[in-house]
């Protein structure tokens, strides 16, 4: 009975969070001057417990990819001129459709926010919303509220934020941050990023703070903060980047940020507007990735023709390993799964005796931190008694098995015992 009583009474359910896979976007190589994809896009994913890197698609007619990103029970991908939904657990391409010069993606509710660009391009809208499930259109904001290419998205509330730069027109960038109310399908504002805020190439969120980075005319990148609940803004230059920085991402409140051609990772503190610390790595990367459930970080390299690596290393910048990818892996996403697990431990059984017993029950619970709150229950689960010390009389208990159970300032341990 007293192996029964503990299949059940130290059986603990809880939710535990696991990194499945970590989702890979390749945006491979397109010869811009033959006008020919030498190397397709390909989307893959990387198992950290079998350490094995799989191809899960090759996306045709695609000359390059711009984003990828997890949401329910699928993933949505940016390439060229498609969106594409993905059943996350059977990776089937569900839908697609066409919207050219797609960029990044965010979502809200049943909806996706679409930012659009393409060098020597004009559209009559650089921002659209589709219905996430069907892809079909649903409204837009057109080129003469919003006339310049817009990148990164994020949405906050009902709110949606998008980072506007006009990118592709070299010298004539442009800073500001477009805000769209998703309910009312309207544009409602711009966030002027000021003179040292053009380019915005990434757009961060952490709590109600918004972040920019922007690679202003590429001879040297800045840091934009908005504060959504005040509307304050300020742009900091970074004083270590001359050239613009090739890749960022954000972090348990940190910014970590890589000037182009450098091999140096600098860690940035927004709030206290200060670099923490710059690490060296002797790697130029392409994306960063972290992985907090593990405290690993992924960082990607390519020659952007040949070739593409990612790279895993601890948090604080130690190398662990690498494994080979297609050309060009330009972003990565973290898929998550959350399963519910049974932790069965002897630590939370108490054994008592002598076992069975007709007067006196004896509970040996070692040292404890505070005096425990005894309860015995019948296996009805009705209450019978309560004791608060480790030697309790139950001669008055009817003949029949009981289950104990012990509170103590730390610890709640199970026991049960046979009345004779």
């Amino acid at each position: 009975m007293f192996t029964f009583f503990a299949s059940i009474a130290c059986c603990i359910t809880f939710a535990q969070t696991s990194v499945e896979r970590i989702l890979i976007l390749n945006e491979g190589y397109y010869d811009y001057v033959t006008g020919e994809i030498v190397t397709p896009v390909t989307l893959g994913a990387y198992d950290p417990v079998t350490n094995v890197y799989t191809t899960l698609d090759e996306i045709e007619n695609a000359r390059f990819a711009t984003d990828i990103r997890i949401n329910g029970d699928y993933y949505y991908v940016a390439a060229d001129k498609y969106l594409l939904k993905y059943d996350l657990y059977t990776d089937e391409l569900v839908n697609s459709t066409e919207i050219e010069g797609i960029r990044k993606i965010d979502f809200w509710n049943d909806e996706i926010i679409v930012s659009r660009g393409e060098y020597m391009i004009t559209y009559d809208a650089y921002i659209q919303v589709y219905d996430k499930n069907s892809l079909e259109f649903i409204f837009e904001i057109t080129d003469e509220e919003i006339p310049h290419a817009a990148e990164g998205v994020v949405v906050k509330d009902d709110i949606a934020y998008i980072a506007v730069n006009n990118g592709f027109v070299w010298g004539g960038e442009v800073g500001y941050i477009a805000t769209i109310d998703m309910i009312s399908e309207t544009l409602t504002g711009t966030i002027d990023l000021g003179p040292d805020g053009k380019n915005p190439d990434n757009l961060m969120i952490d709590g109600d703070q918004l972040y920019t980075l922007n690679n202003k005319d590429f001879t040297g990148s800045s840091v934009s903060t908005y504060k959504i609940g005040t509307g304050d803004i300020s742009t900091i230059d970074l004083e270590n980047v001359s050239a613009g920085c090739g890749t960022s991402v954000m972090f348990d409140g940190a910014i970590y940020y890589q000037e182009m051609f450098s091999t140096v990772v600098t860690k940035y503190q927004p709030v206290a507007e200060e670099i923490e610390s710059e690490t060296e790595f002797s790697k130029s990367f392409y994306a960063m990735l972290f992985d907090d459930v593990n405290g690993l970080m992924y960082a990607s390299e390519t020659d952007y023709f040949s070739y593409g690596k990612v790279n895993i290393y601890t948090i604080d910048g130690d190398y662990i390993s690498s494994f080979d990818v297609s050309v060009s892996p330009g972003n990565m996403a973290l898929d998550l799964r959350t399963t519910t697990a049974i932790n069965e431990t002897a630590a939370d059984i108490i054994s008592v005796y002598p076992n069975p017993t007709s007067e006196i029950l004896h509970l040996n619970m070692g040292v404890v931190s505070s005096a425990p709150l005894v309860t015995i229950y019948n296996l009805n689960g009705d209450k019978m008694m309560e004791a608060a010390n480790a030697d309790i009389f139950v001669g008055d208990l009817p003949t029949g098995n009981y289950l104990v159970k012990v509170v103590t300032r730390d610890q709640v341990l199970n026991g049960s015992f046979s009345k004779l």
